[in-house]
């Protein structure tokens, strides 16, 4: 009887085991290799109009970005925007301003929960562009026979740089995101002139820096459209 009862409970474990492996290799593995964003998401970096609080000079601009999902966890990127420096010395009064462009892409560091997951933690990359002038209304050099006063007319230039960029986007309402990022900014090349040297760079900042750190602080918006359809 102990046997038969022995044998019997054996059976219906090697049962329920095999039923359990069965249910185990029917489940597919959890991926994320779906789309997590259909539409075409707008940001609007509101951190721009504020930068005369951490950086030098009367520093404020504008800034739109627009991207969307073109595989799994990749987003093509395209930044514009213009910004304006003033700067009023005891000795100069500069000013500067100019549109400029990035392009890049972004890639989604953060595994998703489920398809309709749309926060995200990126890496990204930037090329960046800027068209702008700079004028020096009037300048002042002390000297002992006189002091010497003068000013320099509008000189246009422009100037490349790539963007290495560290941040999160997350949805905060349906469609409604918050995020910021961390970009460290090198130049690859500077028109530049003998007087006055070029002082500042749409979209990049300080020129005479060959690396500059930047953040950005963005509001955005997904205009929810299937495009793939």
């Amino acid at each position: 009887m102990r046997i038969f009862s022995f044998t019997l409970i054996l059976c219906l474990l090697t049962l329920i085991s095999q039923g359990q492996e069965r249910e185990l290799k029917l489940k597919p593995k959890r991926t994320d290799k779906f789309i997590h964003m259909d539409g075409l998401r707008v940001g609007l970096d509101i951190s721009r109009s504020m930068q005369h609080l951490w950086n030098k000079g009367n520093r404020y601009g504008t800034e739109l970005s627009f991207d969307f999902e073109l595989v799994p966890n990749l987003y093509p990127v395209l930044e514009t925007g213009w910004e304006k420096l003033r700067m009023r010395q005891d000795y100069v009064d500069y000013s500067s301003s100019g549109s400029y462009t990035r392009l890049g892409f972004d890639y989604n560091l953060l595994v998703a929960e489920h398809q309709k997951d749309m926060d995200m933690v990126y890496v990204g990359l930037r090329y960046g562009f800027d068209f702008a002038n700079q004028q020096v209304k009037e300048y002042l050099i002390p000297n002992y026979w006189g002091d010497i006063t003068g000013s320099f007319g509008r000189q246009n230039y422009n100037a490349q740089w790539a963007e290495f960029v560290l941040g999160m986007k997350g949805e905060i309402f349906k469609n409604f995101f918050l995020g910021w990022g961390i970009r460290g900014k090198l130049k690859l090349n500077q028109k530049d002139f003998d007087i006055p040297h070029v002082y500042f760079n749409p979209g990049y900042g300080p020129a005479e820096k060959k690396f500059n750190f930047d953040f950005s602080y963005s509001v955005y918006y997904n205009l929810p459209f299937n495009f793939r359809k």
